[in-house]
């Protein structure tokens, strides 16, 4: 049964929430597309509709909200067109998405390509909560840190390692697991108390998974160790199968939609929220897949192409407290200067001058490979400006180094500045 249901039938104030970007609850006279199943829940779907069973009814609301953490990977992705490494979506993304700034720098720093797994520290995005007996909780992130240190190929040392072990981070964690060796990290947590957990006061958003505590207000504490000392037997079903979702832990409902449908479940017309005016599932490949596979649109969000989903619309803004199995949106800092506070740090603070000229050279390799004329934020606006604007914005030596770097330059430095400095 299809139904509409209007916002002024719930029981909301409206003008008492947050301001949202999508249309959802966002005026009295909004209206929302739903669909609705009834069913009989134990029984299955050949027992007769008036026997004595537990009833229950399910709401599909065909809102305009989309998840972008997973557009990061997306954006990363090769293209399904050609199969080929795509350059143009992941410096794209980059600089449609100030808040990934951070991550961007390291992604470009020698943190990108670490010498095998056993000299690489673990640093954990997500905000989680430790909850003691008595129900007092504290906010916590995970880091683990390796215990001989990091070690990192440059840029040019991984491409020599590619050519001569392209296997070379799961042999050298293999042997020296089988020698007997046990590779060991060291467990530690930074802790928050509930009350400090505000934007305001703290200039981020401490649960924003692009976002990093300073550790001298939150300083790491050891708890344990992580060791491990033991190979899989069969790489297949010990490795290959294994999968890891919160998702399927708070979310299980979905574990029995990909075993009844399939990986490719959002295909299904019914389950595709094409009422939403935004588009439809970022899905692409997979087992089954048979339509168009995007029809060469890109399966990120925001993106310069022409694509058929909304570029204002981010995560719902949700409020944290302790009975919402929830966390607040980026909405807090979204367009504000903070969001360069933390990549500039590491910039001028974490590393060193070799560190920085690394960055530069790895960034410019791969800038200079994009290469797709239409993506443009105005008619004289190609991506590669649109990417040095952003890092300008965190200091104007990196974008100068890498403006510098660039083989072939349509527009001048000062071009790049103009677009997007927040600093005048």
């Amino acid at each position: 049964m299809e139904t509409t249901v209007e916002t002024s039938f719930l029981f909301f104030n409206i003008t008492n929430l947050p301001s949202l970007e999508n249309n959802f609850l966002r005026s009295v006279s909004e209206k929302t597309p739903v669909f609705i199943r009834f069913s009989t829940v134990t029984f299955g779907r050949e027992f007769l509709d008036e026997g004595r069973n537990p009833r229950g009814f399910a709401i599909k609301f065909y809102t305009i909200d989309p998840i972008q953490g997973p557009d990061v990977i997306r954006s990363q992705a090769r293209n399904p067109r050609n199969f080929l490494l795509d350059f143009d979506a992941l410096f794209d993304l980059l600089g449609n998405t100030p808040e990934g700034n951070h991550a961007g720098l390291m992604f470009f720093s020698d943190h990108g390509t670490p010498k095998g797994w056993r000299f690489n520290h673990g640093y954990g995005c997500h905000t989680f909560k430790w909850v003691n007996k008595g129900g007092k909780f504290v906010y916590i992130k995970y880091h683990f840190i390796a215990k001989h240190g990091q070690k990192q190929f440059t840029w040019p040392e991984a491409v020599q390692m590619w050519g001569e072990d392209p296997d070379y981070s799961k042999r050298d964690l293999w042997d020296a697991i089988k020698v007997g060796g046990e590779i060991e990290w060291t467990a530690n947590v930074q802790v928050m108390d509930p009350e400090d957990a505000d934007p305001e006061k703290l200039g981020f958003d401490p649960f924003d998974v692009t976002k990093v505590w300073p550790r001298s207000q939150f300083p790491m504490q050891e708890f344990g160790r992580l060791v491990l000392n033991k190979n899989p037997e069969n790489f297949h079903p010990d490795v290959e199968l294994s999968a890891f979702s919160l998702g399927s832990t708070m979310l299980f409902y979905r574990d029995a939609q990909y075993h009844r449908i399939g990986i490719n479940l959002d295909q299904v017309p019914v389950n595709c929220p094409f009422m939403a005016q935004s588009f439809s599932t970022l899905n692409f490949d997979g087992q089954m897949r048979v339509d168009a596979n995007h029809a060469g649109n890109k399966q990120y969000a925001p993106n310069t192409f022409a694509h058929k989903f909304r570029p204002d619309t981010a995560e719902a803004p949700y409020q944290v407290s302790d009975n919402i199995v929830s966390r607040k949106s980026y909405y807090w800092h979204e367009g504000k200067r903070s969001e360069y506070d933390q990549p500039r740090e590491l910039w001028t603070k974490v590393m060193n001058d070799q560190q920085r000229k690394n960055t530069i050279y790895n960034t410019a390799t791969l800038l200079k490979l994009v290469k797709c004329p239409e993506i443009q934020i105005s008619a004289e606006s190609p991506l590669q400006k649109k990417c040095l604007a952003q890092v300008y914005n965190i200091v104007v030596d990196y974008a100068q180094g890498v403006y510098d770097m660039l083989p072939k330059k349509d527009f001048d430095f000062s071009e790049a500045v103009i677009l997007l400095d927040w600093r005048q």
